[in-house]
């Protein structure tokens, strides 16, 4: 009886979720377009990318300074807040105003993120015995990329730009053979 409700259960999913099959077939598409666009132009995404997160620093500055004024705060921490807000909104305009700024600016940042994760992942290795090995390595793996990021992060941009327009053009083709899937399996059901 159990395995009737669970295959009832199954369909009743499949059939809600292969209704909007052409939300994962857009999803597809957009995926693969980005994904082209970024290997066919990686100078460009980049910028559009650094400009996107000039935008973002800007905004999370606003935020982070509407925030400083909360009710409940304590004098620290509205500070700590405050100047959070003001350096953000500082960088992004400093940012925004030039294409290159940007740009270095992202590296910068993406090259410091992966040092922070390289380094807690490195300490997570040496206090779990759960997975030490593949911890200390990534750990290590992480702090090299954040240095050479920071060392050259134009060819870094670059290299991470190609990167992410493979792994957009692999999931766009995949979202576009699952959306595929979900209708003939519809199909199928009804």
């Amino acid at each position: 009886m159990s395995s009737q409700m669970d295959v009832e259960v199954d369909n009743d999913f499949l059939a809600a979720v292969g209704r909007s099959w052409w939300v994962l077939l857009f999803g597809g598409i957009i995926s693969l377009g980005v994904g082209i666009m970024a290997l066919v132009w990686p100078g460009a995404t980049i910028i559009v990318v650094a400009i996107l997160f000039a935008i973002y620093l800007i905004v999370s500055g606003i935020f982070e300074l509407v925030r400083s004024f909360a009710h409940g705060l304590t004098g620290g921490t509205r500070v700590l807040l405050l100047i959070t807000g003001v350096l953000s909104i500082i960088l992004g305009v400093f940012a925004i105003r030039s294409a290159i700024n940007a740009a270095e600016l992202l590296a910068i940042f993406i090259g410091i993120a992966f040092l922070f994760r390289g380094f807690a992942t490195l300490f997570l290795g040496f206090d779990s015995p759960v997975g030490r090995g593949w911890n200390i390595f990534f750990g290590i793996i992480l702090l090299i990329g954040g240095i050479v990021i920071l060392v050259q992060p134009a060819i870094s941009l670059v290299t991470l730009a190609l990167v992410v327009g493979i792994w957009l053009v692999i999931i766009g083709i995949y979202e576009i053979i699952a959306a595929f899937m979900v209708r003939s399996r519809l199909k199928a059901l009804v």
